[in-house]
């Protein structure tokens, strides 16, 4: 084998997706007469010159349906964007606003479980109290008074459910503000290409 023959850019590339498709570096460097330090040398210098030119080895699949990929369209088309993968790399992008828990919402439903707890004490204390008299044969201590008691949970109860759909339409509303902040700049962007 002989050393220090020097390799052409092409041949560097070409050694380079050879060894991404898993071509051994000693088979490479016996077809193109180097060491294999040179092969290693041409898979580094193919990935600097990627990084350099801003390129993006990288792609990713999914599998959606018809219906879905219909709803994402008519989504970018509402917010002028024409191409899919800028709008999948603009949300990539801001995947982490996107993704990040809601600490308040957390705190917040923390505190609904706690109150709902209470809730589920107070009904467990009537239905004892309840099935105590029943046992006995005693007359229910069903009064006016319980009855307002079961009136105040179930105001609770619908009070609680609706602090808990609001919280989630907050919560909607400020992923919606972060998607359209996130492709607010795509749809500018395509919108002066487009009047050139």
């Amino acid at each position: 084998m002989r050393r220090g023959r020097r390799l052409s850019e092409i041949e560097r590339l070409s050694i380079a997706k050879e060894r991404a498709k898993g071509v051994a570096a000693a088979e490479l460097a016996a077809r193109y007469g180097v060491s294999l330090k040179s092969v290693y040398n041409a898979v580094k210098h193919a990935g600097d010159r990627q990084l350099a030119n801003g390129s993006r080895p990288k792609v990713i699949g999914l599998r959606v349906s018809a219906r879905e990929l219909s709803r994402l369209d008519a989504a970018l088309l509402r917010h002028g964007i024409a191409h899919r993968s800028d709008a999948l790399r603009s949300l990539i992008l801001a995947a982490d606003d996107i993704l990040r828990p809601d600490e308040t919402m957390t705190d917040e439903l923390r505190a609904l479980s706690a109150a709902l707890n209470r809730v589920g004490n107070n009904v467990n204390q009537i239905a004892r109290r309840l099935n105590e008299a029943k046992l006995k044969g005693e007359r229910m201590p069903y009064d006016a008074s319980s009855h307002a008691e079961i009136g105040d949970l179930a105001v609770l109860v619908f009070d609680l459910a609706d602090q808990i759909q609001e919280m989630f339409r907050a919560r909607r509303r400020a992923l919606n503000l972060q998607v359209t902040k996130a492709l607010a700049g795509l749809a500018h962007r395509e919108a002066s290409d487009g009047s050139e």
